[in-house]
């Protein structure tokens, strides 16, 4: 029978108390860091959802219209850097020809 295989949260736990001793090979080193990834992944995604319990009581909240929105708005700020210099736009007459060329079976 296959073992279970399991949940992100139970995964994290038992990652953090990998992370916690030094490894005391290569082996051990590579678990050690395949750890410490899951670790970053899963505070990465945890930390980044809207949490549904703070709407709660209040109006019916779509969260692709807010995630629109917030593209927009992101667009918007991005403009206006750009329009006023802080962002640097690629100049492609600085590119040599020879970098620009497709290199591979079909170059020119």
């Amino acid at each position: 029978m296959k073992p279970k295989k399991l949940n992100a949260k139970q995964q994290y736990q038992l990652d953090l108390e990998l992370v916690k001793k030094k490894p005391a090979n290569r082996t051990e080193a590579k678990a050690h860091l395949a750890a410490q990834l899951r670790i970053s992944k899963y505070k990465l995604q945890t930390s980044s959802k809207i949490r549904v319990g703070s709407f709660r009581g209040r109006k019916r909240v779509h969260f692709s219209k807010a995630e629109e929105d917030a593209r927009a708005a992101l667009n918007k700020a991005n403009a206006i850097r750009f329009s006023e210099g802080e962002v640097e736009s690629v100049d492609t007459d600085r590119i040599s020809k020879s970098n620009k060329r497709w290199r591979g079976r079909t170059a020119d």
